[in-house]
């Protein structure tokens, strides 16, 4: 995977629907009040070696009896136990902060998840 920027990870759908749905409930753009939003994010894609679209299609299966699609709780739990690991490996002050910006990452995408 390569190297994630601000600027490529603003191109994914679902980094997209994220900025969309902080702006519907908070107002303004708060990705580009708070660019540190992108940045967690991209440490993590960086952290898992997966891009945004990738993390959160992995989270969704077709349920075979209906079709209908939905969570997968193995990949939540995969998701939950590696933004563990990443704030882990940040130890720092900012570490929780990087984690709830993943989390609300995924959760604005649909993907209901607690660490």
């Amino acid at each position: 995977m390569e190297m994630m920027t601000e600027q490529t990870i603003e191109g994914y759908e679902s980094v997209k629907t994220w900025r969309r749905d902080l702006s519907d409930q908070w107002g303004g753009d708060p990705i580009a009040e708070e660019p540190e939003k992108l940045q967690a994010l991209a440490r993590f894609c960086e952290f898992v070696g997966e891009d945004p679209d990738t993390i959160i299609g992995r989270c969704f299966r077709v349920r075979k009896s209906d079709g209908e699609r939905v969570i997968s709780a193995k990949w939540r739990a995969h998701y939950a136990g590696k933004i563990r690991e990443f704030r882990e490996h940040n130890p720092d002050q900012e570490s929780q902060r990087l984690g709830t910006n993943v989390l609300s990452f995924l959760i604005h995408n649909g993907v209901l998840i607690q660490v």
